[in-house]
């Protein structure tokens, strides 16, 4: 059984915004001492990528459902692409 696209992609969008709040919030509680300077900074990476990516696939999400996107909800980034 195929699962529709605009399914896929919400439930993509809620994975990676939990991922992103995990992220966050164990940057604040470990600080770079403690975690280590590699893997603090491939944390922000990681999260610097989920912060461009989640409102790009939410732009795609309206693209595929064929609704107009909500004001404030699509990126810079997405109009310029």
């Amino acid at each position: 059984m195929a699962t529709a696209p605009h399914v896929l992609l919400d439930t993509s969008i809620a994975q990676l915004q939990i991922l992103a709040a995990f992220l966050s919030e164990e940057m604040r509680e470990s600080p770079a001492e403690v975690s280590g300077a590699a893997q603090t900074r491939a944390c922000k990476e990681i999260l610097l990528t989920l912060r461009v990516l989640i409102p790009k696939l939410q732009a795609a999400r309206y693209i595929v459902a064929g609704d107009p996107p909500t004001p404030g909800r699509r990126c810079r980034g997405c109009e310029e692409n």
